[in-house]
């Protein structure tokens, strides 16, 4: 004859029984030396200087290394938005992923890199090279810029760190110059 109490006491026992680690098979799971020391999702960083906000950083996975290489990656999906004086959200750098080098203030963004100041202008490439020392970002790979009117491509890049000015190397594309532009045939104006 099973009792009443019996039963709950039975399941309490094997509930203890289940609830166990086993210390040789936890030993056995090893992080290596290379493996991040953090690692965060959903992150969103701000970054300030004199008490303003300059720059947030949005990325679904940042994963933070401090070996002999300290690093930080970024991956499935990165987006740095620039703030203008004002306070103001300004140009937006978007991408698949990317790498920040600590010791040099370098970020280095891949994979559908997308640019957008606060012209509208957009430049698309697949690598994109910010250097926080120098505020500005440059590449050597192929870029297309779209404005208004125009689409700009070229091979290489080097742009002030929130795109608000640019120069392409070695340009091709099709310009529209408006008849009051200085570069237009006839304009006879100095």
């Amino acid at each position: 004859m099973i009792r009443a109490w019996s039963l709950p006491l039975c399941a309490a026992l094997c509930l203890f029984t289940a609830c166990k680690n086993d210390l040789e098979r936890v030993a056995a799971i090893e992080v290596g030396n290379n493996g991040p020391d953090r690692i965060t999702t959903g992150a969103e960083y701000l970054y300030s200087d004199s008490g303003m906000v300059r720059n947030r950083l949005r990325a679904a996975i940042i994963k933070e290394f401090s070996g002999t290489t300290p690093r930080t990656e970024l991956s499935g999906g990165v987006e740095l938005v620039f703030f203008g004086p004002d306070g103001e959200e300004g140009s937006r750098l978007t991408a698949r992923r990317g790498r920040i080098d600590p010791a040099t203030d370098h970020m280095v963004v891949e994979e559908r890199v997308v640019f957008v100041n606060t012209k509208g202008e957009k430049l698309e490439t697949e690598m994109l090279a910010w250097s926080q020392d120098s505020n500005r970002v440059y590449t050597d790979r192929p870029v297309k810029i779209t404005r208004a009117r125009d689409i700009i491509y070229g091979q290489g890049l080097d742009a002030a760190e929130d795109f608000s000015r640019f120069t392409v190397r070695k340009i091709t594309g099709t310009l529209f110059i408006g008849r009051s532009d200085t570069l237009a045939t006839g304009n006879t104006e100095p």
